[in-house]
């Protein structure tokens, strides 16, 4: 079973990263020919080169290690550069460099846009959640912060909540880190400072707030030939019992299910103004159909192309604002560089997504696409964001920068670079060992 995962590991690694980085790498080529710069290489993966054809100035090629690709344009170093050859990188002007640099960035960000508008429009299916507080564990923060059962969070250090989805994302991304948190109980609003615990997961450090969402014990859908199709379950009937204790919420109704261990429940619903008790036949087994053929209620999000390219911008635009929140901590002291991920848990997550379904594969790309094409516009320089900002600061100085001045912000940079993935690596190896003991 090990052997398997990590074999579906491996190829879900080579699948997320070598699409992404191969496609960044083509955003470059593709304006570099625009703009007509002699391209020699135009590889996909890195190393010894396998086989490939040439046309033209380019050698197209397939290197040993499918990690990606690069781009090697003529003249795109100091050193390489001959003044005078129209068809070399560094002697076209600067809004041409400019647009060459920023492609490889922009084709991340366009993926990220597009895969998420495609599963909106392929439609997905939902547990109708509300960010309202089911189940609190005492000593948690959110139980040393005053919060209860049935208190709706309606914002966030002043961010709005709509959906659980916001409120897990703020609580896991500020751990340690005291909110400000609003919420309505009993129709009138208060607030509080809650701080949330730092926990480790399998996806690194998050916050903690010690709460679960209420989920209504209602029913959504009635499978048929199920035992609760026998029982005479119909979508819409709401569970107030179980067992003769009252239900008012989904985590209770799963109390009953546990301490049943696959005996008779006995229901009692509503039904428009009826009240109905109905019995749950027995089952054997409830692994793979925990509530025996009946489902909360859920929403289907299926969107056309228009409404779905707007969602796809809004929620890759929140993403975007958890993404600077977490560089905002890690500059404050806040955060720590345990919160990245290296190719390890990548590789991890990659797999663990790839077994789900190709949905999760295209959601995981989308996330990971757009965190790529961020850092790469950062000014830090190796990166995309570093060959931009050097661009930037020779246009406003009105001249280039001496090689050697580049040299030395290259070397520094490469430097730090290293160093970080270097810490990164080092954290990754240790999560995923105690991942591995705990399994």
């Amino acid at each position: 079973m090990i052997a398997s995962n990590v074999a579906t590991n491996l190829f879900a690694f080579v699948l997320v990263l070598g699409f992404l980085i191969f496609t960044h790498e083509a955003g470059h080529f593709l304006v570099a020919k625009l703009f007509r710069v002699r391209v020699l290489v135009f590889s996909f993966g890195f190393g010894q080169r396998l086989f490939g054809f040439r046309k033209g100035d380019t050698d197209y090629r397939v290197s040993l290690i499918p990690l990606g690709g690069y781009v090697r344009m003529a003249g795109d170093t100091p050193e390489d550069n001959r003044p005078g050859d129209p068809d070399e990188f560094l002697s076209k002007p600067k809004w041409q460099r400019f647009l060459i640099l920023f492609a490889g960035p922009f084709m991340n960000l366009l993926i990220a846009l597009v895969f998420i508008a495609v599963i909106s429009m392929a439609g997905t299916e939902s547990l109708i959640v509300k960010p309202m507080i089911g189940e609190v564990s005492p000593g948690k923060p959110a139980a040393r912060a005053g919060l209860q059962i049935g208190d709706r969070i309606v914002a966030i250090n002043g961010e709005s909540i709509n959906n659980w989805d916001d409120l897990r994302m703020a609580i896991s991304l500020h751990a340690a880190t005291p909110l400000h948190v609003e919420y309505i109980r009993n129709g009138v609003r208060h607030a509080t400072t809650m701080t949330p615990d730092r926990e480790n997961s399998e996806y690194g450090p998050v916050g903690r707030a010690g709460i679960r969402p209420w989920i209504d014990a209602a029913v959504g859908r009635v499978r048929p030939n199920s035992p609760a199709a026998q029982a005479g379950m119909r979508p819409g009937d709401v569970i107030v019992a179980a067992n003769g204790r009252p239900v008012t919420q989904l985590a209770q109704l799963d109390e009953v299910f546990n301490q049943a261990k696959g005996a008779p429940i006995t229901l009692d619903v509503v039904r428009g103004a009826q009240r109905l008790r109905m019995v749950l036949p027995a089952v054997k087994s409830e692994a793979q159909d925990p509530y025996r053929g009946f489902l909360p209620p859920t929403e289907i999000r299926k969107l056309s192309l228009i409404p779905a390219l707007r969602d796809s911008f809004d929620q890759n635009l929140k993403m975007l604002k958890y993404a600077f929140i977490t560089l905002g901590r890690l500059v404050r002291g806040e955060a720590s560089v345990k919160e990245f991920s290296g190719p390890i848990s990548i590789a991890r997550i990659s797999g663990e997504m790839f077994r789900r379904g190709w949905m999760e594969v295209i959601a995981l790309m989308a996330m990971i696409s757009l965190q790529l094409g961020i850092m790469n516009l950062l000014p830090i320089p190796v990166l995309d964001g570093g060959h931009i900002m050097i661009l930037l600061v020779e246009g406003v100085v009105g001249h280039d920068l001496s090689i050697r001045v580049k040299e030395r912000v290259q070397q520094v940079g490469f430097a730090l670079l290293a160093a970080l993935m270097i810490v990164v690596l080092y954290n990754d190896v240790i999560t995923n060992v105690l991942l591995l003991k705990k399994g």
